[in-house]
Order: C-alpha cells, then structure tokens, then sequence
C-alpha cells in the first residue's frame, strides 16, 4: 500500500511565493527594460513599408504639366471587380481623362491596374485611413485621388485640351495645303522661248525647240523672187 507524503504548510508556501516572484521578475523586465511595442493609435501611426497597397494617387507630370494618365482604360479591363470608371479625353499621344472615379468598396487592392498600367500613372500609397461610416466615402473622384488636388485636375485638362486644339489646327493646315497643292500644278505655265524664232514657225508664234516647228509649210508656198509671173 502507497502512502502520500504531505508536505508541510510552511515549503508550500515558499514554494508558491517563489513561483510568483519569478512570474513577477518577468513581468518587472518587459516593463521597464523592454522597448516599448504598443502605439497608440491614432494619436501615434507606425511607417508602413514602401510597397504597402494603400490608398490609390494618380503622379503629375511638372514638364508636361499634366497628369500621366491618357485614358487608355488598360486599368479599367484588368480590373477584376469593376472599381475604376473614366471618361476619355481626346485620343492619341495628347489624350486624358476628364473623369477618374475608384469605387474602393469594391476594390480588394490585388494590385493589377497598377500593374497594367504602361505610363506608370497610377500606384498605391501609403495611406491605410480609410474607414467611414457613409457607404459614398469610398468612391474617391479625380480631385481626390491626382496628387495636387483640384488645382492640378484644371491644369491637366487645361494642357490637354489645348494640345488636342494645337493638333487639330496642325491637321486643318495640313490638308488645306494638300488641297492648293493640285490646283497650283493643274495650271501650266506659258511657254518662253529661248531665242527669236525664224521661218514659219515664227509666223505661226511656236517656238523653235518645239516639235511642231519641224514639218515644213508646204501649204502655202512662197514663188522665189527671179521668176516671172504670167499675166
């Protein structure tokens, strides 16, 4: 037969008081000699790394004075969830866009449009605040989304829609003096002669280079001066 061996009051209690001031001493260095984790947000914000997927920004382009997209809707079809929606302005090199518009309640940021995208005109920053009660603030517009804001926005379309009128004034100037072109060359120039004409072609007002001047004027012959006429 077992028996149990009870142990006495006293070593139990130096046995737990042991084990709680061990607890405690790891307790005591996370406290005080352990760098601080915990940030209070949103009173403090952690940096994000540079390739987090955050809010979207559209660059501009200070030479250019534009933004980079050119509405070639490459986002727009690899874009799995329909987020994006734009309205083209104009068409080729001096096209853009006058309306730019991301549903991000519907965006899950796979990061394909940007990826689409040839003119490196549209990425995803750094920018993680974006929650709200009202269902209407994730649809970001143009102004919200080109870096710059609305100043930006009028200046892009002010420099595209003066490129597109520069370039339909090229065309008109174009084709109109491909049109006098025709009518120049339809009317030839009178012939100059290079010297005074002799015999019949002088007569007949044709110069002497001129083929016709070579036939001889039979028709009419001149009666040499020596020979008598009859009467």
């Amino acid at each position: 037969m077992t028996t149990l061996h009870q142990e006495s009051p006293l070593h139990a209690f130096f046995t737990v008081f042991g084990s709680f001031l061990q607890g405690m001493k790891v307790t005591g260095t996370n406290l005080v000699g352990r760098r601080k984790i915990t940030v209070q947000y949103p009173y403090e914000r952690l940096t994000v790394s540079p390739r987090y997927r955050g809010l979207f920004y559209l660059p501009y382009d200070e030479e250019a004075q534009r933004l980079k997209c050119t509405g070639c809707t490459l986002c727009v079809q690899a874009c799995p969830t329909n987020v994006i929606s734009l309205t083209k302005l104009g068409a080729g090199k001096h096209g853009g866009v006058s309306e730019f518009t991301m549903d991000l309640g519907r965006c899950m940021f796979c990061k394909l449009c940007v990826e689409a995208c040839p003119f490196e005109a549209i990425y995803m920053g750094p920018s993680y605040t974006l929650a709200s009660w009202d269902r209407n603030a994730c649809v970001f517009p143009l102004e919200a989304l080109a870096v710059g804001g609305k100043e930006v926005v009028e200046q892009n379309f002010q420099t595209i829609t003066t490129a597109l009128a520069d370039e339909e004034a090229q065309k008109a100037a174009k084709a109109q003096a491909a049109g006098e072109k025709p009518e120049r060359t339809a009317q030839p120039a009178a012939p100059v002669a290079a010297g005074k004409p002799e015999g019949n072609g002088a007569a007949a007002g044709i110069v002497a280079d001129d083929p016709r001047a070579a036939a001889p004027a039979a028709a009419n012959p001149v009666a040499p001066a020596s020979e008598e006429v009859a009467v």
